[in-house]
């Protein structure tokens, strides 16, 4: 998450979206409200230069098996 300047939270959003989970999963898992991972998606998304969830977690991938 270094790499990417991620937020520690932003980090642990990006993690359960690598694992396949929707949005409405990552809220329970980590207590937030839906509305407030999709912020922290939008600012993963931005900091990572993809416009979607498949290519964050395809470049998360690609950065953790480097």
């Amino acid at each position: 998450s270094r790499l990417l300047s991620l937020t520690r939270r932003e980090s642990e959003v990006l993690y359960w979206l690598t694992l396949g989970k929707t949005n409405r999963d990552i809220s329970a898992i980590l207590g937030l409200s839906p509305r407030t991972v999709n912020k922290h998606l939008e600012q993963i998304f931005q900091k990572m230069g993809v416009d979607n969830r498949t290519s964050a977690a395809v470049a998360a991938d690609r950065i953790l098996h480097t």
